[in-house]
């Protein structure tokens, strides 16, 4: 497969390979299963606790994504030195969240071990980047070295207290989020962005995150009998995210981004709290199925009112990156869908008249409705500069 190194602002695609190659697609299909068992592993400890450490191991492995997918943005590669280290992150990738799934059994250790090595692989993988290409070598060392101290970090839980592996893990974290255009000791000039593959790369996850709702939902069903009740959720579930796919694939991949890579890559990050809400939709629609109506516990009420406020909070943040002006009414719509979704829940929690499932369908008509007004206001947008506007879609494949 032939490297592509973007480098002219209008690439042509014509005659060329696809945007996201085959391993970037067999690479994503660890995180199908990654997703799987952190939404069950959360599913049998409902709890603040359980979340938090959900989320963070969930957040951590997104972020894997984020660099993987960052690299694979400036160099594209398919020797087999890639191969092997892609397959060796998926395996340290699946191993991280089985250790997660195991800690009460398994080695305390092995989950900090797994994580830090699979950032050392990502190290080398930035490593061989730069020794090859002059021209991203001092962006690609930079990446490098963030990740080495991410990773040093990472590793030394294994003999830090029990209680300061939460901290260490944050501070971990937030160094991986270090945008590529700030300034260390050197100016470096960050390679310019591909577009049409980060824009391709963030509607994959996006879908498979959408595909673990309907695995979470049927895998829940399949345990029992198939009931009426079972059968309602199940078509409210699918309304839910059949209104989510058609709001953001009707806009997101058509908008593009603004120029520059820091709005690249923000734009990017912006998909992790939209796409933690869409397997938190899941999560709280399948604890709905296993109870039933008059069994629902509050915390379901409420892991379902953060799961929609991610997901239309998420999408406002990406809109707000996006290159589709004015986007002030869109923007708008979406956080009003955090407003309805916070007061469903508070009337669901406040009265015993409304009942969790009536929630469950206000929520999908809601984001019917959401789906409707956002079609309306994008016939009112263009996708371009406020000075050069362009047709819907126009910019998605410009490399900027």
């Amino acid at each position: 497969m032939a490297t592509a190194h973007p480098s002219s602002p209008a690439p042509s695609t014509a005659g060329h390979e696809a945007p996201v190659g085959y391993l970037e697609l067999f690479y994503d299909l660890v995180f199908v299963a990654a997703t799987i068992v952190i939404s069950n592993t959360f599913s049998a400890d409902v709890t603040w606790a359980s979340a938090r450490s959900c989320t963070m191991v969930f957040a951590l492995l997104w972020v894997f994504w984020f660099h993987t997918t960052l690299l694979a943005n400036v160099e594209r590669r398919d020797d087999l030195g890639h191969r092997a280290l892609v397959l060796a992150q998926m395996f340290g990738i699946s191993l991280t969240v089985l250790a997660f799934a195991d800690k009460e059994t398994s080695n305390g250790d092995l989950l900090g071990v797994a994580v830090g090595l699979v950032m050392l692989i990502i190290v080398v993988m930035y490593h061989r980047a730069g020794a090859e290409r002059a021209d991203v070598r001092a962006w690609s060392d930079q990446r490098r070295n963030l990740l080495v101290v991410a990773a040093a970090l990472v590793l030394a839980t294994t003999w830090l207290p029990a209680g300061v592996d939460d901290a260490v893990f944050l501070v971990a974290f937030a160094i991986l989020l270090v945008p590529s255009t700030v300034r260390g000791r050197r100016q470096v000039t960050p390679p310019p962005v591909d577009t049409a593959h980060l824009l391709e790369r963030a509607a994959l996850l996006t879908l498979i995150t959408m595909g673990e709702a309907f695995v979470k939902v049927a895998l829940v069903v399949s345990e029992g009998r198939i009931g009426r009740d079972d059968i309602a959720a199940m078509v409210v579930e699918f309304v839910a995210v059949f209104a989510l796919w058609l709001v953001y694939f009707d806009d997101i991949p058509k908008a593009g981004l603004r120029r520059g890579r820091t709005s690249a890559e923000l734009w990017t990050l912006s998909h992790l709290p939209l796409q933690v809400g869409i397997v938190a939709v899941a999560i709280g629609t399948s604890k709905f199925l296993q109870v039933g109506d008059h069994g629902v516990h509050d915390v379901v009420v409420v892991i379902l009112v953060v799961a929609f406020a991610l997901v239309y909070g998420g999408l406002a943040l990406v809109g707000l990156l996006g290159d589709r002006h004015p986007i002030g009414g869109l923007t708008t719509a979406r956080l009003t869908m955090v407003g309805v979704a916070g007061v469903l829940g508070v009337v669901t929690l406040a009265f015993e008249w409304f009942t969790p499932f009536q929630m469950l369908v206000g929520l999908a008509a809601a984001e019917l409705v959401h789906a409707a007004v956002a079609a309306r206001l994008r016939a009112g947008t263009h996708v371009g500069a406020p000075t050069g506007p362009a047709p819907e879609g126009g910019s998605a494949g410009r490399a900027h």
